[in-house]
């Protein structure tokens, strides 16, 4: 009984209990099915490898905003940090800066390690890859912000929202596989997530079909409406917890 009532408010045991069992399930069961119509079969690894590459561009982005933000707060140094001069804005500045670099040196590793392993060239995509990386790393800032103002509204104790959140991007960006492949409920959902115009794109790249330029616009166009409306919910939380006192982050 012990453990069990912790169940009614702890969103780190639901998310282990039944939230990554279904995203496991939904993806690895369409990803299943695909591989067993594709007829290419280094086209279908070369895509599903790029595919393991944008996501991870979206992961680091996602990752460094919120842990940034949950390093202070384990630190102790969140109220320390803003009770200098310095600014909410300068903050996120420096921290999607900072994302936007380490996820650059992942890709110079994994890239290769892609090559050398498997024998598949990324960068035959050539300057593609350019708005790729870019359009995924904007997803990946829009949810780091949105994660760091739950925790920032709501405490430390729904910080598993920094790693479960990027997760519900998984499913509907259909990273490993066609879009068309979905469920018809979920296709209709997956219309409204960026990443879906530039992981459909880049299946089109590896499959030698042309690549439309407004699928790109559209993923634009969404990021920065969706970066808008994250960066305004960040800071409306910023305030919400500061007018609580940051020390209850101490």
């Amino acid at each position: 009984m012990r453990h069990l009532y912790p169940l009614r408010r702890d969103f780190d045991l639901l998310s282990d209990m039944l939230y990554w069992p279904l995203v496991d399930t939904l993806i690895w069961g369409i990803t299943g099915r695909w591989l067993t119509e594709e007829s290419s079969i280094p086209r279908l690894v070369t895509a599903i490898l790029t595919g393991l590459v944008l996501w991870n561009v979206i992961w680091r982005s996602q990752s460094e905003v919120g842990r940034n933000l949950m390093d202070e707060i384990w630190n102790n140094n969140l109220s320390n940090l803003f009770s200098t001069p310095l600014k909410i804005s300068e903050w996120l500045t420096a921290v999607i800066g900072l994302s936007f670099i380490k996820t650059t040196v992942t890709l110079v590793v994994i890239i290769p390690a892609i090559f050398i392993l498997y024998s598949v060239n990324i960068l035959e995509l050539g300057l593609w890859l350019i708005p790729f990386f870019f359009l995924c790393s904007m997803t990946g800032w829009w949810v780091g912000l949105i994660s760091s103002g739950v925790v920032l509204r709501y405490g430390p104790k729904v910080q598993t929202i920094i790693w479960a959140l990027p997760g519900i991007l998984l499913p509907f960006s259909a990273i490993y596989f066609p879009v068309d492949k979905l469920p018809e409920v979920i296709k209709q959902i997956s219309m409204m997530v960026p990443t879906t115009y530039v992981l459909e794109s880049m299946r089109a790249a590896v499959g030698g079909a042309p690549i439309d330029p407004t699928y790109l616009l559209i993923s634009l166009g969404l990021n920065i409406l969706y970066l808008t409306l994250a960066g305004w919910f960040f800071i409306r939380s910023f305030a919400y917890s500061k007018n609580l006192g940051l020390d209850r982050f101490l």
